[in-house]
């Protein structure tokens, strides 16, 4: 050990070791060693911060630096012993500080000779700067093509908004149901539901889960077609949904993705219930008038018939049927006003006496609540009262300026089922009971109390003809 340290360090004191060199030059190199060993290590200590600051580098790049640290320090380390040794035997420690410099100088060469091609093939200054000018003339274009970008998606988000927007104005308070389900035939997505379901309640559920089995089951049936084969499919279904009878129109097309294969179904949904209420309605009425119109055909025959054989020439059978014809139309006209639910008695009564207009309220009289009676009775009530006014224009009260006519109807005290209706003449000519059933008489005595089954009484008092007609409950078809 002691060896080892005399080899290093010597063993004579420290004074200046004689060189033979004057002063002069023993200051030069002292200054220089010195000098040389400070910027040798100072160049380490600041390749060695640089070693540990910046990151990225590669494996290759930190070896080379590392050799370029004890490179450097090695040589520091070899001139400051050098400076040493004027004073110091430290000529040992000197020649290996010397040859570690002298390795790690050779090995960095080899390092350096090696990479040597790699170094040639670095962008040199301009190069650096014109791919520096290009980098950002491509960063400028980026940014210019990222604000047309931007301003595109503004624009079609804007359009989207507008788009959806009209979407749900156009299908807001409509009977139109738009929705979408996948390959499982799950709601994903639902827009204006029905009444009484609720889209959050409905998604990730199937039909068979939402919808009664009359209608899930072949709804789902359309939509694996749908998907099975690609194309569209309609259908029509009703079932009972939330207490209510209703009946959809459906139309099923199958949903596909960017790559056109099916992800499952989107579907519109017509409630057409008032439709198809509305056509059962009008199936009802046609049915219920081609029974009237045999019905009325066979009145008209009948009217014929009578009116016939009850004048004495054409000109006559004429006049009689035409006018006949008439009332029977007046009514008809009303019917057909409510779609033959019926009609007022108040307006029936109007317009059979509707040539008398001018007399209302002065010689004719009309009273009672307004009541609401079914086809029928207004049919044939509307001939009663034709003939009651015929007459009296004819031989009662109307032919007369003091005549009177009342027309006065209230439910029966006893039975307010029923409604009766009195039409009663006063202040006209005297009137004697005819000796033959005319027309009108047997109209209304016969024909109106059969069809209305009800009760008919027809007198004929001196002050003037009174008729008294009860019409059933099942006639009237509500009240005012």
């Amino acid at each position: 050990m002691q060896s080892w340290f005399n080899f290093l360090f010597g063993s004579e004191g420290s004074s200046v070791r004689s060189t033979g060199w004057p002063p002069g030059l023993v200051l030069i190199e002292t200054g220089a060693d010195g000098i040389i060993a400070a910027a040798f290590l100072v160049i380490a200590a600041a390749l060695l911060y640089m070693r540990w600051k910046p990151p990225g580098r590669n494996p290759g790049e930190t070896a080379l630096l590392w050799l370029f640290i004890l490179f450097i320090s090695a040589s520091g380390l070899a001139h400051l012993a050098s400076l040493f040794a004027l004073w110091w035997p430290v000529q040992g420690l000197e020649g290996l500080l010397k040859a570690a410099a002298a390795l790690f100088a050779l090995t960095t060469a080899i390092v350096i000779w090696k990479l040597t091609p790699q170094l040639l093939r670095l962008p040199s200054r301009d190069r650096l700067q014109a791919e520096i000018a290009a980098h950002l003339r491509t960063f400028e274009e980026l940014k210019a093509a990222r604000h047309q970008l931007e301003e595109r998606v503004e624009a079609r988000t804007k359009e989207l908004a507008e788009a959806k927007q009209r979407f749900e104005i156009a299908l807001r308070g409509s009977p139109i149901t738009v929705f979408s389900q996948d390959k499982d035939m799950r709601f994903n997505w639902m827009h204006n539901p029905p009444a009484g379901l609720i889209p959050d309640r409905v998604i990730g559920k199937t039909d068979a889960e939402v919808l009664p089995p009359e209608a899930a089951v072949p709804i789902a049936a359309a939509k694996r077609k749908a998907m099975e084969t690609g194309d569209s499919q309609e259908l029509e279904v009703s079932c009972e949904l939330f207490g209510r009878r209703r009946s959809f129109y459906l139309l099923i097309e199958p949903l596909r993705d960017v790559g056109d294969a099916v992800m499952g179904t989107t579907s519109v949904a017509v409630d057409i219930t008032e439709r198809k209420a509305s056509e059962d309605q009008l199936r009802l009425l046609l049915r219920e008038l081609t029974h009237r119109s045999k019905n009325l055909l066979t009145v008209i025959h009948a009217i014929a018939r009578q009116t016939a054989s009850r004048t004495r020439s054409i000109d006559d059978f004429l006049q009689h049927f035409s006018n006949r014809l008439m009332a029977i139309g007046c009514s008809h006209d009303l019917l057909i006003a409510d779609d033959w639910h019926g009609a007022s008695l108040r307006t029936l009564v109007e317009r059979q006496l509707s040539a008398h207009a001018d007399l209302f309220g002065e010689q004719i009289a009309i009273e009672g609540e307004d009541v609401m009676l079914k086809p029928e009775a207004i049919q044939n009530l509307g001939l009663a009262l034709h003939e009651l006014a015929t007459n009296a224009q004819k031989y009662g009260a109307l032919s007369s300026d003091s005549g009177r006519v009342a027309i006065r109807w209230q439910f029966c005290e006893g039975d307010a089922s029923k409604l009766k209706l009195l039409w009663e003449e006063q202040g006209g000519p005297p009137v004697t009971e005819p000796e033959r059933s005319g027309f009108g008489r047997a109209m209304i005595e016969t024909v109106v109390s059969r069809a209305l089954e009800g009760e008919v009484e027809l007198t004929f008092p001196t002050q003037g003809v009174r008729c008294v007609i009860v019409i059933p409950a099942a006639q009237v078809a509500s009240r005012g």
